[in-house]
Formats: structure tokens, C-alpha cells, sequence
């Protein structure tokens, strides 16, 4: 996938929470922290990454099946999408981009085929509030 910079952060730090599950010793969330405050700041770093857990969150709850995911600090396995990590990089593309019939098919398949999760929601929260593009495109149709 042709992940722009906002995307690929968002990638990094879901890959880093899910190994805080997969492996609590990892002490993942410290390491998608100190990610986030060298990308955004440390003022907007831990909104970023709560509002981020809560998709986590959300998503584990969601499911019957674990998460595959690559872990980031592999150089090689980095490099390269799941197909849950596809589909979930998909469902956010389809959400910044107003495609909400995509976004909700693939959060059916993501939710092992339940339709109405709190995905959607969450996700949409946390574009709201962190993407570059929807907070252009607040301040654009308030004006």
C-alpha cells in the first residue's frame, strides 16, 4: 500500500500497541509513545495514542480471532501488511476519504463478520481529532 506519513504513523503505533498485548514485556505502548512525541509532539502525543488504544481496544473486543500483525521493530517484517493489517489501513483510507460503505464492509470483516461494532465510531474519533487532512477540512468549512 502507498501509505502517506499520517497513514504510516498510524501503522507504526497500531503494530506497537498490539505487541504491548502480544507481549507485555515489550512495554510496546512506551515505544508508540516515544513514537508519536518524535512525530507529533509531546503536547498532542498522548491524545494520539489513547484515542489510537481505543481502536485497539475496540478491535480486540470486537473479534473472536487474535490480530495478526508484523512487528516494527523487525527491519524485514516492517516492510510488509498482514492482510488484518491491510484490511484495517484500508478501512481508515476508506473513512478519510468518505467512503463509508467500504469502511463498513471491511470493519465487517475485521470484526469477524459482526455488522454493527464500535469500530467505525472509535476509528472515526480518532481521525477526527488527529488526522491533517480533517482538521484542514474542519477549519475549511467553518470559515
Amino acid at each position: 500500500m502507498n501509505l502517506d506519513p499520517f497513514a504510516r504513523l498510524t501503522l507504526v503505533l497500531l503494530r506497537w500497541h498490539f505487541q504491548t498485548f502480544a507481549v507485555p514485556e515489550s512495554q510496546g505502548w512506551l515505544v508508540a509513545l516515544r513514537c508519536a512525541t518524535a512525530h507529533v509532539g509531546p503536547d498532542a502525543a498522548g491524545a494520539l495514542c489513547y484515542d489510537l488504544v481505543g481502536v485497539v481496544q475496540t478491535l480486540r473486543s470486537s473479534r473472536t480471532t487474535p490480530i495478526a500483525f508484523n512487528s516494527e521493530s523487525c527491519p524485514c517484517c516492517r516492510d510488509w501488511l498482514t492482510p488484518s493489517e491491510r484490511q484495517i489501513m484500508q478501512m481508515i483510507d476508506a473513512l478519510r476519504h468518505d467512503q463509508e460503505g467500504r469502511a463498513r464492509t471491511l470493519a465487517q470483516f475485521l470484526c469477524d463478520g459482526a455488522p454493527d461494532s464500535n469500530l467505525l465510531a472509535v476509528t472515526q474519533t480518532y481521525l477526527r481529532r488527529h488526522t491533517p487532512y480533517s482538521a484542514q477540512k474542519a477549519a475549511f468549512s467553518q470559515a
